[in-house]
């Protein structure tokens, strides 16, 4: 995996030397959704690279691959079709828990419903929904986004519910997760944008009964958005800063949140 984290470095800084052009559909933060959609018609093409360091214990490294083809329905909708990979390798464990591993983790399929359009009003809102499954574990993930675009300034906030149920022989596993993310981002040259993202997560076993929290974690970091005339990217580095609950340690969730998150993202439309 390590040679699919060069290629996208090398993809980001050739974007470095190109002249910029605001792209549509691009992302302007690697975990926060703002409510612009692509135009009608348009399709666009993203390349997601995750990769999650460092758990309570031993060496733990993994890598989630996302492939994403979206299209503009109408003004209002716009679709999208995922393909997820993740690489996972962990050392200092045991010898029936170390190794590493690549697993096909299923198809997305996305939905974004525009309610109130952010050029057009003091702030943009929108419906978001998303179904991922590899045929035996599912996962249901809904939005409610906020964003908006001011001067150099853009602004974004998001209210997420998901929940997960995988199979573990006969038995169902489900769990669900809230979380709160934001952004802040500024234009510093001609097609940059630099700014911070925040993530909150909190965890509840048994998925739809928010009442017996597990753990929450709370993430903080830079993020910085290059447009070109062909592509866009974005890379944004999510340390954790807080944590609690199960497995807790020296103030982070580390049982079951990582360290330290890095997300790069690519994208060009046509």
């Amino acid at each position: 995996m390590k040679t699919v984290s060069y290629i996208c470095l090398l993809a980001l800084l050739s974007l470095f030397f190109t002249p910029s052009l605001l792209l549509a559909g691009e992302r302007k933060f690697g975990y926060v959704y703002d409510t612009e959609l692509l135009p009608e018609g348009l399709f666009e093409l993203e390349q997601w690279v995750t990769n999650q360091n460092g758990h309570k214990e031993g060496d733990y490294s993994r890598w989630d691959l996302r492939t994403e083809l979206e299209y503009g329905i109408s003004e209002a909708l716009q679709t999208a079709l995922y393909l997820n990979l993740q690489s996972k390798r962990t050392e200092g464990l045991s010898a029936e828990e170390d190794g590493s591993d690549t697993d096909f983790k299923g198809l997305s399929s996305e939905w974004i419903y525009q309610l109130v359009n952010p050029i057009t009003n003091p702030v943009g809102v929108a419906l978001y929904a998303e179904y991922t499954s590899d045929g035996i574990d599912q996962e249901i993930e809904s939005k409610l986004l906020f964003s908006k675009d001011i001067d150099n300034w853009s602004f974004a906030f998001n209210g997420i519910y998901e929940i997960e149920r995988e199979k573990d022989g006969d038995q169902t596993k489900k769990e669900g997760t809230l979380e709160f993310t934001a952004g802040v981002a500024r234009r510093i040259a001609s097609g940059w944008k630099a700014g911070i993202e925040a993530r909150q997560k909190s965890a509840y076993p048994g998925g739809y009964d928010l009442s017996g929290q597990e753990y929450q974690a709370v993430s903080l970091g830079p993020v910085l958005h290059f447009a070109g005339p062909k592509l866009w990217s974005t890379l944004t580095i999510l340390p954790q800063v807080w944590g609690n609950g199960d497995g807790s340690q020296g103030g982070r969730q580390l049982e079951h949140e990582e360290k330290i998150e890095i997300r790069l993202l690519i994208g060009t439309s046509f």
